[in-house]
């Protein structure tokens, strides 16, 4: 009876430990001169590259990989974000802002800048943020943020 039980009891709990890590942020992200606070860090590998993602949202860590599903949240206002790929050697490599503003997202390289605390196999930690403040189109954009985040796997790709 009690291997039951505890059987139960671990086939409920699983999907519950098998949760993407969510890391820490604190820092604004500002799109048309409106601000709001990036609260969640999320860190994956992405070959030998590490690519960071910082939201204002908590988000599924089924949507994580899936660039479509990200870019419907943000194109309904759920979540905004703006998510670098961070070389080993400290570049960043590409970027991506998540907004309403553009219709979802758009990609943007060259402006971000990143000051590293921590960059080790299993942990990322710094400063991600843009120099200045820069223009898309009709969208201006800017950054600001320290965080920490444990890097997992990289996200099943849909």
């Amino acid at each position: 009876m009690f291997l039951r039980r505890l059987f139960v009891a671990l086939v409920v709990l699983a999907p519950l430990v098998a949760v993407a890590a969510v890391g820490t942020v604190k820092g604004k992200i500002t799109i048309n001169g409106k601000p709001k606070d990036l609260a969640y860090a999320y860190a994956w590998k992405d070959g030998a590259n590490t690519t960071v993602l910082l939201s204002t949202a908590k988000l599924d860590e089924k949507v994580l990989g899936d660039r479509f599903a990200l870019i419907d949240l943000a194109r309904e206002d759920k979540f905004t974000g703006v998510q670098a790929t961070i070389t080993p050697k400290g570049e960043v490599e590409t970027g991506t802002f998540y907004t309403a503003a553009e219709n979802g997202y758009f990609d943007a390289v060259g402006m971000h800048t990143w000051k590293k605390k921590t960059q080790s196999p299993k942990e990322i930690a710094g400063k991600l943020s843009t120099d200045h403040e820069g223009h898309f189109f009709k969208t201006s954009y800017a950054y600001n943020a320290e965080f920490q985040a444990p890097i997992g796997p990289q996200p099943k790709k849909k």
